[in-house]
C-alpha cells in the first residue's frame, strides 16, 4: 500500500525539487520497511543507509523533511537496541511522525496520511502505546485535510482510546478538538459547540495549556456560522495571550484574518497576513500567508496590487492545494479586472490541476468560476452595445469611487459603520502590523 502512493506522489510530482524529495522519502521508507521486518543487519542495510543520506543530502537545507529523513537514517541503525526503554525504535517512529508532519507542512496530506496509518499500526502492533496515540491523532486531521471523514472519525476515536490508555490528557483533549473540527466542517454546529464546550471545562480542571487550542476551534465555528463579530473577539483575545514563539500564533492570525475578510475588513484582514508573511518561522506558513493576500488583492486590492502579488508567488514552491488555490484566485482577479480570456485560461488550469489532485470542493470552486468569467464577458459585451460613450466613462468613475469606498479601513463592505468595540479592535490590529513592520525593517537594516 505504502509503496502505491509514494509511485502515485511521483508519478504526480510538479517539479524536480518536490520528485527528488518524494523519492528519498521513499527510499528511506524502503529500508525502515526492511529493518522493521527483519532487523538491522549491517552488511545488508549500511550500504543502503548511505546511499539514500547522499539523496537526502541533495535536499534544501531549510526543509523540515529533509530534517525528518535525516533522523531516521540516523536512529535506524539503533533499531535492535534492547532494554526496557527501546531507544532506537522510539526514535525511528519519532522520526517518522516528524516526516509525515512535515509532509503535511508542504500539503501532501495523502501521503501523510498514509505515513501516519502505517506507524500507528507498527507502533500499535509493538507495544508503543504513546507513539500509537501521537500517530492516530495526527492521521485524524491528515484525513480530514483529504475529505476522508470516516477515515479521520476512526482516527480520532482511536488515538482518544490510547491515550486513555496511558493516561495522556492532551492527546485525549486534542482527540475531542478534532472530532469537532469534523463535526462543524460538515455543517454539524450544534454537536460540535457542545464537544467543545466539553473540552473547554476539562481542560480548565486538567489542562490548562489545551484551552488555546479550544478556543482557536470556537472562533472557528462561530465565523462559519454567521458569529462573525464572535469569532473576531475570540481570535483576537487569544492572539494577545500567545507568545511569538508559539506557532499557534501564526494560525490565530491566519484564522483572523480570513474572519476579517468575512467580516468585510479586508485592509484589516490584509495587516494580519502581513505579519505572518513577516515573522513566520516555518517556510510553508509564510507561503500560505502570501496565498491569502493574492487572495485579498484579487478581490478588494487595485490592479496593481493584484499583479505584482501574482508576480511574487508565481516562483513559490506550491503545494498541490496551493497551487489550485493559486490559478483560482489569479483567474479571479483577472476577471474583477476584465482580463476574460487570460481569466478563462488560468480557472481552466485551477479545474485541471483540482480534479487531478482530487481537490474536489476546490473542482466546484473553479467550475463556478468559469460561469462567473463567463457571466462577466457577456455582460461587458451588452454593457459596451448600449452606452454610449459618456455613459461608459460615468461607469468607469462610479466603479472605481464604489472599489475604494468598499476597500474603507473602518467601514463594512455593506457601507455599515462599525461597532465601538470592533472599531478599537481594528484600530489595535493596525497598531500592531505596523510594530511588526517596524521591528523586520529594523532586524533588516542591521544585517
Amino acid at each position: 500500500m505504502m509503496n502505491t502512493v509514494f509511485l502515485s506522489q511521483l508519478a504526480s510530482a510538479r517539479s524536480e525539487t518536490e520528485f527528488d524529495r518524494t523519492a528519498a522519502g521513499f527510499a528511506a521508507f524502503q529500508v525502515y520497511d526492511s529493518v522493521r521486518t527483519h532487523g538491522f543487519g549491517p552488511s545488508v542495510h549500511s550500504d543502503a543507509l548511505r546511499r539514500v543520506a547522499a539523496d537526502v543530502a541533495r535536499l534544501s537545507t531549510d526543509s523540515r523533511i529533509r530534517d525528518g529523513l535525516e533522523a531516521l537514517l540516523d536512529a535506524l541503525p539503533f533499531w535492535e537496541s534492547g532494554g526496557a526503554v527501546r531507544i532506537g525504535r522510539r526514535a525511528t517512529y519519532t522520526a517518522l511522525l516528524m516526516y509525515g508532519q512535515a509532509l503535511g507542512d508542504e500539503g501532501e496530506w495523502k501521503l501523510a496520511e498514509s505515513i501516519y496509518g502505517r506507524i500507528g499500526m507498527d507502533t500499535e502492533l509493538d507495544g508503543e502505546t504513546w507513539l500509537a496515540a501521537e500517530a492516530r491523532l495526527l492521521m485524524g486531521r491528515a484525513s480530514r485535510m483529504c475529505a476522508h471523514w470516516e477515515q479521520s472519525a476512526t482516527a480520532y476515536k482511536r488515538a482518544y482510546e490510547l491515550a486513555l490508555e496511558v493516561g495522556d490528557m492532551s492527546i485525549r483533549l486534542r482527540a475531542q478538538i478534532g472530532e469537532a473540527n469534523n463535526l462543524w466542517i460538515r455543517g454539524d454546529f450544534p454537536a460540535a459547540k457542545r464537544r467543545l464546550q466539553t473540552v473547554a471545562r476539562r481542560a480548565r480542571e486538567s489542562f490548562p495549556s489545551i484551552l488555546p487550542r479550544v478556543t482557536l476551534a470556537q472562533a472557528g465555528i462561530a465565523n462559519a456560522s454567521g458569529e462573525y463579530e464572535r469569532a473576531i473577539r475570540l481570535a483576537f483575545g487569544l492572539l494577545s495571550t500567545l507568545p511569538d514563539t508559539d506557532e499557534l500564533k501564526y494560525a490565530c492570525l491566519v484564522d483572523l484574518a480570513s474572519f476579517l475578510s468575512d467580516y468585510g475588513l479586508p485592509q484589516i484582514a490584509s495587516s494580519a497576513l502581513h505579519m505572518v508573511e513577516a515573522s513566520a518561522p516555518e517556510p510553508s506558513v509564510r507561503r500560505h500567508a502570501s496565498l491569502n493576500l493574492l487572495f485579498l488583492a484579487a478581490q478588494h486590492g487595485t490592479e496593481r496590487a493584484f499583479s505584482d502579488r501574482r508576480k511574487a508567488l508565481s516562483t513559490e514552491p506550491l503545494a498541490p492545494r496551493q497551487q489550485t488555490q493559486y490559478a483560482l484566485f489569479t483567474a479571479q482577479g483577472l476577471r474583477r479586472f476584465g482580463h476574460y480570456d487570460a481569466a478563462t485560461i488560468s480557472a481552466e488550469r485551477a479545474v485541471q490541476l483540482a480534479n487531478r489532485f482530487e481537490l474536489f470542493q476546490l473542482v466546484f470552486e473553479s467550475e463556478a468560476e468559469l460561469r462567473e468569467i463567463e457571466s462577466a464577458r457577456e455582460a461587458s459585451v451588452t454593457a459596451d452595445s448600449t452606452l454610449e460613450p459618456s455613459e461608459t466613462e460615468s461607469q468607469s468613475v462610479a466603479g472605481k469611487r464604489k472599489a475604494r469606498a468598499s476597500a474603507a479601513i473602518y467601514r463594512l463592505t455593506t457601507g455599515e459603520k462599525l461597532p465601538p468595540r470592533m472599531l478599537r479592535l481594528a484600530q489595535s490590529l493596525e497598531s500592531m502590523a505596523r510594530q511588526y513592520e517596524t521591528a523586520e525593517f529594523v532586524t533588516s537594516g542591521e544585517m
